[in-house]
């Protein structure tokens, strides 16, 4: 029986150290990201950073889609997301580069002034990530053209705040319990004046909030959805959840945020051709604007199901295609290990499981296949 590539992260956060657990040894079990800062000439000041690459970023020669979190001072909600990303990338959404924008100031540092409700700083925000850190996280890493911008609470509000005023800068906007009671009579205006009136492109906007948040929350959010319903842009796309008996932004929050943005990643009908496979991730690629290649995990099972079928000639294409696709990927290789022996082509065979375990030593599924060719 074969085993599941996908590798599960499991997280544990300590006091000493956010970003790795420290088995007895002193060696770490799990690494969550790395710390890193840009100097901001528009705020004038260190942003301190915390970054989270995709399993197999190093070796993989893909683009990936950036997800900004805001307040990942806050660390444990920042390994939560990145845990999430992970154990959901390739299944259920695609993978995903986590950039999160530490808040050490804390997250009202995102809000209109209390004095004067001045907007100076969060508008000084959306300025830094437009002309600063996005360009430089574009630079950086093998980013795709597609961002989202996630923010819970005060942060939420600035998520909103921040789609209002630059809908273009990201694709999709997420905002846990946001507090739009600040400003509300500001942000009803901007909903109904340009830029947001005038979006041309489809764009995204998901709030998640609790029935047992605080009064002010749910009573801002719900006039705003109102206004929003009534007022949005064709382009503009919107959802708003209300759950139960969660309480100010619900730890179920990120999970369906992802499900909502890719609902049909994972696909509800049945692919049993290659054909089937591209084409819908053809379609996926055309509606989110950059390349969505099908996950190494549903070839691996196509070609594993033509394999058990014994049509082999089908199996051979299919890890053909998954080798052109993903030729780092071990699974690659060992399916296509698996055509060739039961094709009768020993040596063959067994090159293709020696590749698969020059790229994983571990890989237990390689290691036996070899072995029982060599008896």
């Amino acid at each position: 029986m074969f085993t599941s590539y996908k590798t599960i992260f499991i997280f544990i956060m300590t006091l000493s150290s956010c970003f790795e657990v420290f088995a007895d040894k002193g060696e770490p079990a799990v690494t969550l990201g790395e710390i890193s800062s840009i100097k901001s000439k528009v705020l004038n000041k260190d942003i301190p950073l915390s970054i989270h690459l995709p399993e197999n970023y190093d070796s993989s020669k893909k683009t990936y889609p950036v997800l900004y979190m805001l307040g990942s001072h806050y660390r444990a909600r920042f390994a939560m997301l990145a845990s999430t990303l992970d154990y959901m990338g390739e299944a259920q959404i695609p993978q995903m580069i986590l950039i999160g924008v530490d808040l050490p100031e804390g997250n009202s540092i995102l809000l209109p002034t209390r004095d004067n409700q001045d907007t100076k700083i969060p508008d000084n925000y959306i300025n830094f990530f437009e002309t600063e850190l996005m360009p430089h996280v574009d630079n950086k890493y093998r980013t795709a053209p597609f961002s989202v911008l996630y923010g819970a609470s005060n942060s939420g509000f600035f998520s909103v705040y921040a789609m209002l005023n630059k809908p273009h800068l990201f694709n999709s906007y997420l905002a846990s319990s946001p507090s739009l009671m600040h400003i509300p009579a500001v942000l009803q205006q901007k909903i109904k004046a340009d830029p947001f009136k005038t979006i041309a492109e489809n764009r995204f906007l998901h709030i998640i909030y609790s029935d047992d948040d605080s009064d002010a929350t749910i009573e801002s959010v719900s006039e705003f959805s109102r206004v929003l319903a009534n007022n949005k842009p064709e382009s503009f796309n919107y959802k708003v959840d209300e759950l139960a008996n969660q309480g100010h932004v619900p730890a179920m929050d990120f999970t369906q945020f992802l499900l909502a943005l890719y609902p049909d990643f994972n696909p509800y009908e049945k692919l049993d051709s290659l054909d089937k496979v591209t084409q819908h991730f053809s379609k996926l690629s055309k509606r989110y604007g950059y390349e969505i290649q099908p996950p190494i995990s549903i070839i691996f099972r196509l070609g594993v199901d033509s394999i058990i079928s014994k049509n082999l000639v089908v199996a051979e294409k299919i890890f053909q295609y998954s080798l052109q696709v993903y030729p780092e990927g071990k699974e690659s290789y060992l399916g296509m290990g698996v055509v060739h022996r039961d094709e009768g082509h020993i040596e063959n065979a067994k090159a293709m499981f020696e590749k698969a375990l020059e790229i994983d030593p571990d890989y237990s599924l390689a290691k036996r296949l070899l072995q029982r060719l060599d008896k």
